[in-house]
Order: C-alpha cells, then sequence, then structure tokens
C-alpha cells in the first residue's frame, strides 16, 4: 500500500453498533499488508508499553496485553516491565516525577517512536486522564447517586482530546501515519440538547467554544466510518439489539436509557453528522471529513468487506 499523507480514519455509531469488533477487522486487514499496527488503547501503563524505554520487549507485539498475555513472557518479564512502568507513574528511585508517554521528545514524557508502527489504533473516552473520568463517572452517574450530565461530559471529553492531540495525533499526523480510532468529537451525538430527549444537554456554541473541541475540528479526521441502524429506529429495535448483543455485559447509564439511544442513531443515521463537521470545521479551518455509512445489521464479514472495500479507494 502506498499513499501521500496521513489516514486519520473513525469508525463510530450508537452503543452495540459494534465498533471493536469493527475495529478489530481493521486490524486484521493492514496486517494481512505486511503493515506494522500498535493498540494505543488503555490506560497509561498500556501506552508506556510502547516507549523506547522497553524497546527490547515492546517491538514484536501488538498491544501490552499481548505481551502479558502471551506463553513465551515469563514472570520476570512482566514484573520487570511493572516496575519501571510504575516507577514513571507514581516516582520512587530515578523517577521522581510524572512520566507518562508521548510522542514528542522532550523533557516530561516517555518517548513512544511514531514512525515504530505503520497503523496506531486510538479510542474515544480514553481509558487514562479526563478519559478515565468519562468512563467512570459520566457513563455511571447512577451509581454515585447521581444523574446524567451531558455538560460534564462535553467539558471532560474536551480535556482529554487537548492531552490526546498533543501527546499522540498530532506527531501521528505529520508523520504520515495511519490513525484508526473508536469514535471522536462526533461524540457530541451524545451531548447536545434535544427538547425530547436530551433537555440537559449543551448548546452548539457552547459545545464548539470548548478548548479541546477548537483543536478537535481545526484537526478532524479524514474519514468517518458510520455503522448504523435507520434514522428511524424504535425503542423497541434498540432493545432487540441490545439483548442479542449483550452476552452478559454490564450496562452503563447510556446503554439503559433506550430512548436517548434512539436519539443518538438518528443524528449518526442523517446529515445532523454533517451539519455538525461542517459548522465545527468552518469555524476552526480544518477540512470536512468523508462519511462513508455502513448498515449495522449486516454480518460481520460483510461490513469488514465494505470497510476493506473502502480503505483500498483511499490509497
Amino acid at each position: 500500500m502506498e499513499r501521500g499523507k496521513f489516514l486519520d480514519i473513525v469508525v463510530c455509531g450508537p452503543d452495540m453498533s459494534g465498533t471493536n469488533t469493527q475495529i478489530k477487522g481493521l486490524v486484521k486487514l493492514f496486517q494481512s499488508k505486511g503493515m506494522k499496527v500498535r493498540d494505543l488503547r488503555g490506560t497509561e501503563i498500556d501506552a508506556l508499553f510502547h516507549t523506547s524505554l522497553f524497546k527490547t520487549i515492546n517491538k514484536n507485539y501488538f498491544s501490552y496485553a499481548e505481551f502479558f498475555t502471551d506463553k513465551s513472557t515469563t514472570s520476570e518479564m512482566r514484573e520487570k516491565f511493572l516496575g519501571v512502568a510504575a516507577g514513571c507513574l507514581i516516582g520512587g528511585g530515578t523517577n521522581q516525577d510524572l512520566r507518562v508517554a508521548s510522542m514528542m521528545q522532550n523533557k516530561v514524557t516517555s518517548y513512544i517512536d511514531p514512525n515504530s508502527a505503520d497503523v496506531w489504533i486510538m479510542e474515544e473516552p480514553t481509558k487514562r486522564g479526563a478519559g478515565q473520568v468519562n468512563r467512570v463517572i459520566e457513563q455511571n452517574r447512577s451509581a454515585f447517586n447521581d444523574e446524567l450530565n451531558p455538560k460534564a461530559a462535553a467539558e471532560t471529553h474536551s480535556v482529554y482530546r487537548t492531552d490526546e492531540f498533543l501527546r499522540f495525533r498530532k506527531p501521528l499526523r505529520e508523520n504520515n501515519k495511519i490513525i484508526i480510532r473508536s469514535r471522536s468529537e462526533e461524540s457530541a451525538c451524545y451531548q447536545r440538547y434535544n427538547f425530547f430527549y436530551l433537555k440537559k444537554g449543551v448548546h452548539k456554541n457552547y459545545y464548539l467554544q470548548l478548548e479541546g473541541h477548537k483543536i478537535a475540528f481545526a484537526n478532524p479526521p479524514t474519514n468517518l466510518f458510520v455503522v448504523s441502524g435507520p434514522k428511524d429506529w424504535t425503542v423497541s429495535d434498540y432493545l432487540r439489539l441490545k439483548q442479542e448483543r449483550s452476552n452478559g455485559r454490564d450496562f452503563d447509564d447510556h446503554e439503559k436509557n433506550a430512548s436517548y439511544q434512539v436519539l443518538v442513531n438518528k443524528r449518526y443515521a442523517t446529515n445532523w453528522l454533517e451539519k455538525l463537521y461542517k459548522k465545527g470545521t468552518k469555524k476552526y479551518g480544518g477540512t470536512m471529513p468523508e462519511v462513508t455509512r455502513f448498515n449495522l445489521y449486516d454480518t460481520e464479514d460483510e461490513i469488514n468487506r465494505q470497510m476493506a472495500e473502502k480503505i483500498s479507494s483511499l490509497f
């Protein structure tokens, strides 16, 4: 595969649309082309695994999880990695200051070479920094005797977007790498005001003026792969899908609210999404991403085939 610039591809859709499954398909696609793929999803520990501190052990692995579960990885190797990583994150020994990972060579972070892979996998919300706040608090307010707060969610999403862009996305784009992300600033579908279903949602101008969103719309994805149901999806449609795909998982507050999911799906399935990007990119000087839609009721193999076909057209 040859190309002249970076690709920043976002796979997105309402809950139960199969984002993780689709990203697995894209990982296999790029690996089948002989491209090196690395996984930046996860916590600070997962990111630190890819740094030059561990170049003797990380070069053959897709992720820290793959390294940890590999039968050839000894307990001594695991303990050595975790010991150094813990020193980076909590201080002690020669690491007195916090040393999280980044792809910038500076004095405050541990360096990941963006050229150590061709394709990098990312996620939103992240499981580090403000993204962790989203996953633990904002998606599970009921666990803390509180209720959904889209304004707080929009604000914390904005914070980690600044973090992830400066640490990872900016250098990856500058080095013409391929980024595959699950969701992005289009998660506004979950946070923006709606009179009937999301009265506590944030209004468009407030959403766009948050600092992380200024960065996001100035540097948007090149492509959105949207997997959704039809625009007239109903509550019963969502509940049926959730039952089919739950596999015993625990549901967060977003997934429990069927009417909310119907609203989110409608935004993904219509030009609401294009209007969001048109407004944001025009305001901050970014380029409109290309939107390609897929039917979440198609089989996994069929969606993989369609995505592979689209990827091929981008090279």
